[in-house]
């Protein structure tokens, strides 16, 4: 295929359709990112890193999700200064923990 993609986004207002060499289940269809060669549906695009691509992991201590590659929350710290969560959240998370 010489490395392209071809996308279409109106199938079904052609007038002349060709059949499709797309092998594609019903469930699959839909809107996607593509990115480091994965396909990332749209609608969990929000559970990956948004610098590394990679998936997002959840610190149940401290309430908040973070990049384990780029060893970043990507939760901010809340403003509530007695939080339970945030008050002792170390500065990267995988910095040891007290």
């Amino acid at each position: 295929m010489n490395g392209k993609m071809n996308f279409f986004l109106d199938p079904k207002n052609r007038v002349a359709q060709k059949p499709s060499i797309m092998n594609y289940k019903q469930d699959e269809k839909g809107l996607y990112l593509l990115a480091d060669k994965k396909f990332i549906n749209w609608m969990d695009v929000h559970t990956f890193c948004h610098t590394c691509m990679d998936p997002l992991t959840f610190d149940n201590e401290f309430d908040a999700s973070y990049c384990a590659s780029c060893n970043e929350w990507r939760e901010e710290r809340c403003s509530d200064i007695s939080c339970e969560y945030c008050e002792n959240r170390p500065k990267r998370p995988l910095d040891p923990r007290k």
